[in-house]
């Protein structure tokens, strides 16, 4: 079993990736990959009113953004 390390929750965002307009990659403080860095989740959006709500959550949730 892998050393799980708390850290904080943290998420950025990226625009016009490939085919993906919006894009928000965020570490819930917990995950992390077999060599220790942080496993970030992924979520795709195609306007910007469901990201804005989707980043209001992440905040709501503790997230801070980076």
């Amino acid at each position: 079993m892998y050393k799980t390390q708390m850290s904080m929750k943290k998420f950025y965002c990226m625009n016009n990736i490939g085919k993906a307009k919006y894009t928000v990659n965020y570490h819930n403080g917990v995950e992390i990959h077999k060599d220790g860095s942080p496993f970030y989740s992924i979520a795709i959006f195609r306007n910007k009113k469901k990201l804005a709500n989707f980043k209001k959550k992440l905040i709501l949730e503790g997230y801070t953004e980076s």
